[in-house]
């Protein structure tokens, strides 16, 4: 019996035509489809050859990849884009609002916040907006706004049909509170009510009825459990309660979030009332 102590993550099948095929601090997934190969992000830069060759590992070419979907415009979600894009001809989309990320427009790449050069300024091919839906034969991409982490992050709905047997997939944009926090916001010129809206976007999600829950990051979505369960048999990872689960830990994130800044300025204006 394997267990997740005893091995590392490597590319494998979540469901029918869906594959991670990213590594253990970033999450990437490529689906197949009757008109290409997708894939949900690039990446580190370092990710780069790891994840050709996880796509040539499970017998397909990176050459048919026809799409390039993002999360959001954080350089480890998009790091690989440019080329994957000139070696396939994919087409590639974003929110309209974090496309001026990947073009430079604005600094928020968080390219400096983790120690890398910026890339190649560039723009997607596809301007995501709130409820867009695209069709790829028989598998289909509902594209959810939930500003939060950033200002444009788009969560994805995605119903994969294998002869009737469906099943709805969903991934939440970007859960991460390190660009969420009033200092950082602040120092931005971002909206302090971003907070908010991310969770008005968790109420938004709790109305969908999900099978299957992927992430970002893996350590986000329990990704290295669910191979590890391939690993030992399981053939099918849906479980509906994974979902509402999820929603319901990331608003208690943001919540404790919220309260521990307000504690925090209580304190600073009485230590200055005390002056």
């Amino acid at each position: 019996m394997t267990n997740t102590q005893e091995i590392k993550l490597q590319p494998f099948q979540m469901h029918k035509n869906l594959y991670f095929i990213g590594n253990e601090d970033v999450s990437v997934h490529l689906i197949v489809t009757e008109e290409g190969l997708i894939l949900i992000d690039t990446g580190f830069p370092e990710m780069h050859d790891l994840i050709l060759n996880n796509i040539k590992s499970l017998g397909y070419d990176p050459k048919n990849i026809c799409a390039i979907f993002h999360s959001h415009g954080h350089l480890d979600h998009f790091a690989n884009t440019q080329d994957y894009a000139k070696l396939s001809g994919a087409k590639t989309y974003i929110s309209r609002i974090d496309n001026d990320i990947l073009n430079g427009k604005r600094d928020l790449s968080w390219a400096k916040e983790m120690g890398l050069k910026p890339l190649p300024f560039f723009d997607c091919d596809v301007l995501l907006e709130d409820g867009d839906t695209f069709t790829f034969g028989s598998t289909t991409i509902r594209c959810i706004h939930t500003p939060g982490h950033t200002e444009g992050v788009m969560s994805f709905i995605i119903t994969l049909d294998d002869n009737g047997d469906k099943c709805v997939v969903a991934m939440h944009g970007g859960i991460g509170l390190n660009s969420m926090t009033a200092e950082y916001l602040t120092q931005n010129g971002l909206p302090l009510d971003l907070r908010e809206k991310f969770k008005e976007g968790l109420k938004r999600l709790a109305l969908e009825d999900v099978d299957l829950l992927i992430g970002n990051h893996p350590e986000q979505t329990r990704t290295l459990k669910k191979m590890v369960k391939v690993l030992n048999g399981e053939t099918d990872l849906r479980n509906k309660a994974d979902w509402p689960e999820f929603l319901a830990w990331n608003k208690a994130r943001v919540d404790k979030l919220l309260k521990s800044e307000e504690e925090e300025k209580a304190k600073t204006d009485a230590g200055i009332a005390g002056v």
